[in-house]
């Protein structure tokens, strides 16, 4: 018979985050902390699953840590992304959503400059450092291949932190500090432009990098400063191909071409990411229809009936089912872009978006037709690879 309390979630004593000055519920995303039950690989059935456990499987961008959806997804490596806030300030929306910025005009704000901006920065860094502090058993701050390579090891995540805008202060010192901090990947603009580097919403007048933009990015690589560009105009990425000496990574982007959106990145700007050395990571998820949905829920509960005769051991192993039924893998858009990048320089991003479903993510490409080496490659191998180069 089964222990019927074993059902009940666990949580963490908050004893750990009061001592290092985390009130109780103060976390980057939503841990909870009932992990034993996500981490029995009795409930793994499906054909790959322990392949996609042998692969370093890296999320290029997420903008929320939480650690139960990681682990259920098998997640090894995390880019996570945090800024400063940005005020949205245009009054009235635009007449054509597919029409390019005009050069000049404002469309957001950061809440603060100067000294406060960096502070903002700082804070955030803080906070980073606290959360990886207090669940260390779990995760750790990774500043090099190296720290990524040993932190996987050990059964954790190796967290990466990245910087959503070039929020320095038009300062190089400032970005050194940033670094020194454990700052690895930085996305030159985000939402609103900034001085030196504009975004695909809002463009300066030029557009594109001034010089001192590319000297930050000369910086960047000087420091190992793995730069995005994932939220870019294309006059900033264009320039700043033209500039770096190393690779260079799109965190979380479609392809234009299939989109037709100004925010995902046209083909010539995918094949010119590829061309440094870097790798373009697409947005994992895509909607499942409603016939799917339907399907892939009943599959799932009719394999359970059958394998667990036990009700408790069934409900168990639904909790530890890492399916979504909601999205599948895009397949479509990592065709399109190993068509265009090759295969060595395609990855995945979450956005926090579907993340326990990645375990299904190994399954889809080797069905595919992806040979087992390349799975490898487009779940992390390629992102992993990246930020080891610097």
């Amino acid at each position: 018979m089964t222990n019927r309390s074993d059902i009940a979630k666990q949580f963490a004593s908050s004893r750990e985050t009061e001592r290092l000055g985390l009130e109780l519920g103060h976390k980057l995303g939503r841990l909870d902390s009932s992990t034993h039950w996500v981490l029995d690989e009795r409930y793994e059935h499906r054909p790959h699953d322990r392949l996609h456990r042998r692969f370093t499987v890296a999320d290029a961008y997420a903008a929320v840590v939480d650690l139960e959806e990681n682990l259920r997804g098998g997640i090894d490596v995390v880019i996570e992304a945090f800024g400063v806030e940005e005020q949205y300030i245009v009054d009235e929306p635009k007449a054509d959503a597919l029409a390019a910025p005009t050069p000049g005009v404002r469309s957001w704000k950061p809440f603060f400059e100067g000294d406060e901006l960096v502070e903002r920065v700082m804070i955030g860094i803080a906070e980073h450092q606290r959360f990886a502090a207090a669940y260390r058993d779990y995760l750790e701050i990774a500043r090099d291949g190296g720290d990524i390579e040993r932190i996987v090891g050990e059964g954790k995540i190796a967290m990466v932190l990245m910087l959503v805008s070039g929020f320095i202060a038009d300062s190089i010192d400032v970005l050194r500090e940033y670094h020194r901090r454990g700052i690895r990947v930085i996305c030159p603009s985000h939402l609103s432009a900034v001085s030196w580097a504009d975004s695909s919403c809002e463009l300066n007048d030029p557009p594109g990098l001034t010089d001192f933009g590319r000297e930050v990015i000369s910086a960047c690589n000087e420091l190992g400063v793995l730069v995005d560009l994932a939220h870019l105009s294309d006059y900033s990425c264009r320039d700043i191909l033209e500039v770096t000496s190393s690779p260079v990574i799109a965190t979380h982007t479609k392809a234009r071409s299939l989109t037709n959106s100004l925010r995902d990145m046209p083909d010539g700007i995918i094949r010119g990411v590829a061309e440094t050395g870097g790798v373009v990571c697409l947005l994992a998820p895509a909607p499942r229809t409603p016939v799917e949905r339907h399907l892939a829920r009943r599959h799932r509960d009719d394999t359970l009936v059958e394998r667990y005769p036990d009700r408790f051991e069934r409900a168990r192993a639904k909790l530890a089912d890492a399916e979504v039924w909601g999205t599948k893998l895009d397949l479509e858009t990592i065709d399109h872009a190993v068509g265009i990048a090759g295969v060595e320089h395609v990855g995945l991003a979450s956005h926090s978006q579907s993340v326990p479903q990645w375990k299904e993510y190994t399954e889809a490409l080797i069905e595919h037709g992806y040979p087992e080496k390349d799975a490898e490659r487009i779940m992390g191998g390629n992102v992993v690879r990246v930020l080891s180069q610097h």
